[in-house]
């Protein structure tokens, strides 16, 4: 009996290590390779579309051991690298953008470093036109699904590429892959409380020569089943924001109600949308005025109101049935408007961009992003550089320097001219009071004011608190001698955010400030005026003695398209 037990014990033993020795046999030989996907997203808040669309079709096409991970540009790298690493990957993909490519390379330089082995592997928009594969990473150019599974192949069989496909690789806009939809279930923990890209469509047919749009005429459509599967799986899973990436959402009308007509069952989510403004049809702005307010987006392009501008950049623009969009979508007051202008396109002056600052600021647009020309690799844009005497950054962003009819300091001039418009316009802080000031003053002399203001006050390089800010505008004007204008700027100031009183400037001498009986932390603030508010304009009317108002927030309000209310005590 004791001697079958110890022959037992050897034989478990024997059979122990002959095993474990198989099993290290069969990880070496036979594990599959461990696949990662990675990004470094701009801000926390953003998420990536990329490295999931590669993921899935990675899955798809039968390979295991496939994981994404995104970071932000603001992280060290060492712990970027350090993370990585801890997943043991055989092959890396990393989505290289504008916003990361210094961070990026940064970080290949460490992982080859401290790990040779790893082959990586570098796609997106920043590396498709001006880099080739090197011995640390190879290079992959335009929509990289179907490439990525061939290197995965080739990776698989542990057979180098031919030059033919190297060459592919390196294409742009053939060879386009099946659209494959980019989320499942797992991404969702991830996802919560972030900004989140869908895509309805790919591709752009116009022609604009400073976008790498251009390119990539080919427009084609995901199915609408597709596209509500994974709606419905985002909102499921807690996403609240969606942004639609589609360069033209609205490139066929019919299906942009359709799908907007379903999304409107979805309560409390906040969808954006890329849109030609004079693309849109009478039936799609009747629909819209039907549409619950601030749910819904739009991110509208002028770039540029000069005509010569628009057709050195061959852009197909009808400004008149745009501005008409524009309008009549802002006074609805139902969709939150997002404009962008470009400074520094080909033929266009300095009095040019101002002009086209001026009209489009005069449709009161919610946002106005003021750009400045950036010359992307691969875009058409730089076909022209010698004929207009472009000097640009020759790293990221590539933003213009000078030009034949834009001079250095007058950039200059623009760029703190942005700033400024950013502070005060873009902030959403002082709407009352700006268009109060737009019925007397310029948008140009209104801005020019402000810089000038504070450069001369040494206040322009220097980090503003709210209240400085309110007191800039206020002195800027001299607001203390117009009651009317300082009772706007009260309102603003009450407006725009949650405050328990107002600063000394704001205060109307010898009137005291009370506590509204509805909400014991919510001030009753004296004014000379009432004002009612209007589809967001600011109607007011003198009163005989003090007006006493508590500016009431809810607490999902943003103040603008979901505004506090107005509680007026004589």
């Amino acid at each position: 009996m004791i001697r079958s037990r110890k022959f037992a014990r050897v034989f478990g033993t024997i059979y122990s290590l002959l095993g474990l020795k198989l099993y290290t046999e069969y990880q070496l030989f036979y594990m599959p390779p461990s696949i990662g996907l990675i990004t470094l997203n701009a801000k926390f808040i953003h998420s990536s579309l990329s490295i999931r669309y590669l993921r899935n079709v990675t899955q798809k096409e039968g390979f295991d051991n496939v994981w994404i991970k995104e970071f932000v540009i603001s992280q060290p790298i060492w712990k970027i690298a350090a993370e990585i690493l801890s997943n043991k990957p055989d092959v890396l993909g990393i989505s290289v953008y504008i916003w990361n490519r210094g961070q990026s390379f940064e970080l290949i330089e460490r992982l080859k470093k401290q790990d040779p082995s790893i082959r990586v592997v570098i796609g997106g928009p920043e590396v498709s036109f001006d880099m080739t594969s090197t011995d640390q990473y190879t290079v992959i150019a335009g929509e990289g699904e179907k490439k990525w599974i061939e290197f995965l192949e080739h990776f698989q069989k542990k057979t180098l590429p031919p030059d033919e496909k190297l060459k592919d690789w390196k294409s742009y806009g053939e060879n386009l892959p099946e659209l494959t939809p980019a989320y499942i279930k797992e991404d969702l923990p991830q996802l919560k409380n972030r900004l989140v890209y869908l895509e309805t469509s790919r591709g752009c047919p116009y022609l604009c020569s400073f976008c790498l749009s251009a390119l990539d005429k080919t427009v084609r459509f995901f199915d609408d089943r597709t596209i509500r599967q994974q709606i419905n799986l985002l909102i499921k899973g807690g996403v609240t924001k969606i942004k639609f990436i589609d360069r033209t959402f609205n490139l066929k009308p019919s299906h942009m109600k359709k799908l907007m007509s379903w999304l409107l069952k979805f309560k409390g989510i906040a969808f954006h949308f890329e849109v030609v403004g004079d693309l849109l049809t009478d039936d799609l702005f009747d629909f819209l005025e039907t549409v619950p307010k601030g749910m819904f987006q739009f991110e509208l392009g002028v770039q540029t109101t000069d005509q010569s501008s628009q057709e050195k950049i061959k852009r197909k623009q009808n400004n008149k049935k745009l501005f008409s969009a524009i309008e009549r979508l802002i006074s609805s007051n139902l969709i939150h408007i997002h404009c962008d202008l470009i400074f520094g396109l080909p033929g266009e002056t300095l009095d040019d961009a101002l002009n086209s600052f001026e009209e489009v600021c005069a449709l009161r647009p919610h946002e106005l992003q003021l750009g400045f020309l950036k010359f992307l690799p691969g875009a058409p844009i730089k076909e022209i550089i010698d004929d207009h005497g472009y000097k640009y950054q020759s790293t990221p962003p590539y933003e213009l320097i000078s030009n034949n009819d834009l001079s250095a300091s007058q950039l200059n001039y623009l760029k703190k001219f942005e700033d400024v418009f950013d502070i005060f316009y873009n902030s959403k802080r002082f709407r009352f009071t700006l268009h109060h000031l737009l019925k007397q003053l310029s948008a140009v002399k209104i801005f020019n004011s402000l810089l000038e203001h504070m450069e001369s006050n040494h206040l322009f390089n220097q980090p503003h608190s709210l209240n400085t800010q309110y007191k800039i505008i206020h002195d800027t004007f001299t607001l203390n001698k117009d009651p009317t204008s300082l009772d706007i700027l009260r309102l603003d100031y009450l407006y725009a955010q949650r405050v328990y009183r107002l600063p000394q400037f704001l205060e109307i001498a010898g009137a005291r400030q009370k506590t509204w009986s509805g909400d014991k932390k919510t001030p009753l603030v004296p004014f000379l005026h009432t004002i009612q508010i209007d589809k967001g304009n600011a109607e007011i009317k003198p009163a005989s003695s003090l007006q006493f108002c508590a500016v009431v927030h809810a607490v999902e309000s943003s103040g603008y398209l979901s505004p506090p209310s107005l509680n007026w005590v004589s």
